[in-house]
């Protein structure tokens, strides 16, 4: 018998899945965090969006509020619209997370640790064995 405390590996298999989704939520944390701004009426108004989705509006130019409510109201909903799509475009571009090559990775570590744990198992059920035949063999001297 090793000495190796995890001779199967799956110890570090897990380890490396466990890696992979830390590195995949850090990626993740990152592009929401980015954003992207647009503006209205002229400047005076400034939507703020984040690519998880996050806004935030500045009015710039307190004269803005002499627009009276209902525009004010519509320049405001043109500068969130706007900011929320920028955000929606560039979100989709190269440099955000690749979720396909981390599912990829994925289920390669999920292949590897099956194999290792058949082999565990394996190897288990072959000294359980082993232990079995010992014992039954003691019983009948």
């Amino acid at each position: 018998m090793s000495s190796n405390p995890d001779a199967s590996g799956i110890g570090d298999m897990l380890a490396q899945a466990l890696n992979v989704v830390q590195e995949g939520k850090q990626a993740q944390e990152a592009v929401d965090a980015q954003t992207v701004e647009a503006e209205a009426a002229d400047g005076q108004v400034r939507a703020t969006a984040t690519l998880g989705g996050s806004v935030k509006v500045e009015i710039i130019d307190p004269r803005a509020v002499r627009l009276g409510a209902e525009v004010l109201a519509e320049e405001i909903t043109i500068a969130v619209n706007a900011a929320l799509n920028a955000a929606r475009e560039q979100a989709g571009l190269p440099g955000a997370m690749d979720l396909d090559g981390l599912s990829s990775k994925i289920e390669e570590i999920q292949q590897q640790s099956t194999q290792r744990m058949q082999e565990f198992m394996s190897s288990l059920a072959g000294a359980h064995a082993n232990i079995a035949r010992a014992a039954s063999e003691g019983r009948d001297r």
